[in-house]
């Protein structure tokens, strides 16, 4: 209730309404994924080019190569060959950014290549002198990396992304000045290389660790598009941070209204774009926080919330990007059903709402409970189990229908589909 006064205090203060939601400016469907270095370091072509088979069938266009290169506690990884005298002694993996672009070529996907994180910044944002000195490093990076990559792989190339994520946590607040200007080093750079690669940012709104959120937040983006040396056609595509858990889902249309307000105060053609999280991320509860749940235990999040997620992004945003598609719905990393189940959507412009059937053969024997699987129109997501009533298990669909119990505990087994429908329940007695 009191962050809803302040939004409304400052939509008369700054000149946007919590009222009415505007037309729809694009549709709720992505085309465009993060994906994390990690996850891809290992690929074979193999790999790389049966996750792409799978990316155009969801219709995405941009690939965004989060990270290439990360700092912490004093080390340094990179992930392409490189000169820099930072990453003397750093034996990459493989070619990460060679592996990306040289798999992508022939198919049409835009890669976005990412810079470098490092550890510090999410505690102390731009407060210690680290965060200069890792901008002043990317830069160095950009000039490497278009040198090494650029002219062979030019219509694939297709720009850059700001890899630290900007937020309003205290400590971001009170060194926004110093974020900017790190920040300008970078897009500086990318201006000297080549000014039609656009610059790619994807900051973050949380309710809690700032003083007060909304209130000083308006006012930060205001200073960073009038002090930033954004361009025409550069991209600010806000995560949402509802999976994250920094934003609750109820309170992401007036955030999304305070930064579309923002980017108008942006004196260039800044793109707005949306970046919706379709994950569930585990966190211990903060003051004013909600507890973590089975629901926030770094697992995909069903259809459901997702999609609601990018029908109020669509109302602001030119475009919705997602981190992750590779992560969190790819048949490469999670199961199938999530994949079907986007797709089927995409078919039919709606979320499909036929349960699953209820689990059958509940057994326990031994202190184990089993079940077999539920059937449904496109496939099952996970199961939960409760204990006495209370949520004590989360089970993928591709993983042993079975949890250790406790006898004398009466057990229920409900399955989940990809879109978030659920099953009657099954229940036994240990």
């Amino acid at each position: 209730m009191f962050q809803r006064i302040i939004s409304f205090i400052v939509s008369l203060a700054f000149g946007f309404s919590v009222g009415s939601t505007p037309p729809q400016r694009c549709e709720a469907r992505f085309n465009g994924t993060f994906l994390q270095s990690w996850l891809c370091l290992w690929w074979s072509d193999e790999d790389w080019q049966e996750e792409i088979r799978y990316m155009k069938e969801a219709g995405i266009e941009y690939l965004i190569l989060q990270d290439v290169a990360s700092f912490s506690g004093g080390s340094a990884e990179v992930n392409y060959p490189s000169g820099l005298e930072c990453f003397a002694g750093c034996e990459p993996v493989c070619d990460v950014v060679d592996a990306a672009l040289r798999n992508c070529q022939n198919s049409g996907l835009k890669v976005f290549v990412g810079l470098a994180d490092y550890a510090d910044w999410w505690v102390w944002g731009g407060i210690r002198p680290a965060y200069q000195t890792v901008c002043e490093t990317m830069a160095q990076m950009m000039t490497e990396l278009y040198d090494n990559y650029h002219e062979a792989y030019r219509d694939t190339f297709y720009g850059w992304y700001f890899t630290p994520e900007f937020n309003n946590v205290l400590t971001h607040q009170v060194s926004w000045s110093r974020i900017i200007r790190g920040f300008n080093t970078v897009i500086d750079r990318a201006n000297e290389l080549d000014p039609s690669l656009p610059m790619l940012v994807s900051p973050y709104f949380t309710e809690y660790l700032s003083v007060p959120s909304v209130l000083a937040t308006y006012p930060m983006w205001k200073t960073f598009f009038q002090k930033a040396h954004l361009r025409d056609g550069d991209i600010f595509a806000p995560q949402d941070a509802v999976g994250a858990q920094w934003t609750p889902l109820d309170r992401l249309e007036d955030v999304w209204k305070m930064y579309a307000a923002a980017v108008k105060t942006c004196p260039g053609k800044v793109a707005l774009w949306a970046n919706c999280e379709n994950m569930t991320v585990a966190r211990k509860a903060l003051p004013f926080m909600p507890p973590a749940t089975l629901e926030q235990t770094n697992q995909t999040a069903t259809l459901d919330r997702f999609v609601r997620q990018m029908e109020i992004a669509s109302h602001y945003a030119e475009n919705i990007i997602t981190f992750s598609y590779n992560h969190f719905y790819s048949p490469h990393t999670v199961h199938q059903t999530y994949h079907d189940t986007y797709l089927d959507y995409l078919q039919n412009g709606r979320l499909e709402t036929e349960p699953p059937a209820a689990p059958g053969d509940l057994t326990v024997s031994d202190g184990v409970l089993t079940w077999s699987a539920s059937t449904d129109n496109i496939g099952i997501a996970y199961y939960i189990v409760y204990q006495n009533g209370k949520a004590v298990a989360r089970v993928e669909a591709d993983e042993d229908l079975q949890i250790n119990v406790k006898s004398g505990k009466t057990y229920t087994v409900v399955a989940l589909d990809g879109a978030g429908n659920r099953s009657e329940s099954a229940t036994v007695t240990a």
